[in-house]
């Protein structure tokens, strides 16, 4: 069953649903899902992501990848997303969702662990557990079908769509290709 790639215009308009948003639980799948689409990333590389992995400029932000299924040579890989203007900036979200979690300058735990709820409080379990592809999708799926209703979509539609929207805003093919060949 083949799944339709997310848009620009779905992000967009869910960001601006969630813009004043102080939930963590939101904002790990905004920023879940705004990486996943501008780096062009399987779960499997976004879930293996840990804190120390990311390194934020300025203007823009370095994913290392540790392991990716296209890493034949297995020697890493290294994604740029530059800072954007738009309220559906990976790199604005992601340093919102990182102050918000508290996470600390030497912490070397996965980015995206699953969260609990006590009462009014909301954090990052403590234990240094990725969050499993079911429970990512759900969550992903739920946020976008507040947009969306009906929608056939599924984890790899921000990858397709992220590349799909690269390639509609004629970024040459040599570069795309650089961006995900290891």
């Amino acid at each position: 069953n083949k799944k339709d790639p997310v848009t620009t215009d779905v992000l967009i308009e869910l960001c601006d649903n969630f813009k004043d948003c102080s939930d963590l639980l939101v904002l790990r799948d905004l920023t879940m899902m705004l990486l996943c689409f501008a780096g062009f990333l399987r779960y499997d590389e976004l879930s293996s992501l840990r804190f120390l992995d990311i390194d934020i400029q300025d203007s823009f932000l370095i994913l290392h990848i540790t392991k990716s299924k296209t890493d034949q040579y297995r020697q890493s890989n290294e994604v740029i997303i530059a800072k954007g203007s738009t309220i559906a900036c990976p790199y604005n979200m992601l340093v919102k969702y990182t102050r918000l979690a508290g996470f600390s300058s030497h912490e070397n735990k996965f980015l995206f662990r699953p969260i609990y709820r006590s009462g009014g409080l909301c954090k990052l379990i403590n234990k240094d557990k990725k969050l499993s592809y079911t429970a990512a999708r759900e969550c992903l799926l739920k946020r976008i079908i507040i947009i969306r209703p009906g929608c056939n979509i599924g984890l790899h539609s921000f990858r397709s769509g992220g590349a799909t929207a690269a390639a509609n805003a004629y970024v040459s093919d040599r570069c795309l290709k650089k961006t995900r060949q290891m």
